[in-house]
């Protein structure tokens, strides 16, 4: 009989000599915008990333406020073409309340719309569909149902389905269910509390990630998982009397260093001076603005965090989004970096 000892170190050499198992990464952006124009900008990400495939979403399901009936709203169109040689995966956007909301026509109607909205593209080039909804644990059973109707439609039959999964879906799913699709995309930013008040960022923070991630949440999962990682700013408003009071698409950095009408705080907070109109927003003396960016570094530490728990062998890791404005804060070397983080 061999000796104990020996077996031990025969099966540590044989471990140390097995080489790590290497992952088929696909590169991906998400395209968020109502309209693709082919911006030259965005059309050199995407071919020098290189981006193997792109995101778009058709449009969002929200409730109508004077039927209460689920309808389709910033519905996509384009007016260039979209690239030649990257695979298209298509996406629909429902709000959380439409599911107060029964309409047995829901899936086939946003099935329709979608395959209307693809009809121009090669089925080929479509490999997968992605539902997108912060569902909740009220929420999921209509959800889940929802889902399970659209695979019995024509344009979701022999294709593969994804969900968005929300960092707190991943940390509390015996509570909030796994949903019925073929894999997962975890969306690695809008962590925080966007209402709240204070300097922090609601869009990461790497605390915050790390809480959700414990006890090898992701590697737990049951789903396979492709990853979305952050590629966006903006800048968040509260008034005095109700708070939380939007996000202000077109305020950024050059506005608020204006030191005749804003006046900087603790760290990201921008105080108003006077009453002002600024690019279409009406502002009061003593509203506050923040500030919420993603530096490299940052977005760098977070691909590695939830990286080193991915199991999943072919994922895709998914920049959002597909902006020129964004994209000058991001260099392509640096996003090609994070995505050598998953190899």
């Amino acid at each position: 009989m061999i000796p104990r000892i020996l077996c031990i170190c025969l099966f540590v050499l044989i471990a140390a000599c097995t080489p790590p198992v290497q992952r088929k990464v696909t590169p991906a952006f998400y395209y968020w915008k109502q309209t693709w124009n082919g911006n030259t900008k965005e059309q050199q990400y995407v071919q020098q990333l290189p981006a193997k495939r792109l995101y778009i979403k058709l449009f969002d399901v929200d409730v109508d406020e004077v039927t209460k009936v689920p309808l389709p709203v910033a519905i996509f169109r384009k007016t260039a073409p979209l690239p030649a040689d990257v695979d298209i995966v298509p996406v629909v956007f429902l709000m959380n309340e439409v599911w107060a909301h029964s309409d047995t026509t829901l899936a086939r109607n946003v099935a329709k719309l979608m395959a209307e909205l693809c009809d121009s593209i090669p089925p080929g080039r479509i490999p997968e569909i992605q539902i997108d909804c912060d569902w909740t644990q009220r929420s999921k059973d209509a959800y889940f149902s929802f889902i399970k109707q659209l695979k019995q439609t024509p344009f979701f039959q022999q294709r593969r389905i994804s969900a968005t999964i929300r960092l707190y879906q991943v940390k509390y799913a015996a509570r909030t269910g796994i949903p019925p699709v073929d894999k997962g995309l975890l969306m690695c930013y809008n962590m925080g509390d966007l209402r709240k008040p204070g300097s922090h960022n609601s869009i990461l923070d790497l605390d915050g990630m790390a809480s959700y991630l414990g006890d090898q949440r992701v590697a737990r999962y049951p789903l396979p998982l492709d990853i979305a990682l952050p590629l966006f700013e903006w800048s968040v408003l509260f008034r005095h009397d109700i708070g939380y009071a939007g996000i202000l698409r077109n305020v950024g950095e050059t506005e608020l260093q204006n030191a005749a009408l804003f006046a900087p705080g603790p760290p990201h907070l921008y105080t108003v001076q006077q009453d002002t109109l600024l690019n279409g927003y009406p502002l009061k003396k003593g509203n506050v603005i923040r500030r919420e960016t993603i530096d490299p570094l940052t977005l760098e530490s977070s691909a590695k965090l939830v990286a080193k728990q991915l199991q999943t062998k072919d994922p895709v890791i998914i920049f959002y989004h597909l902006d020129s404005l964004t994209l000058q804060n991001y260099p392509l070397d640096e996003l090609q970096k994070i995505i050598r983080l998953f190899n």
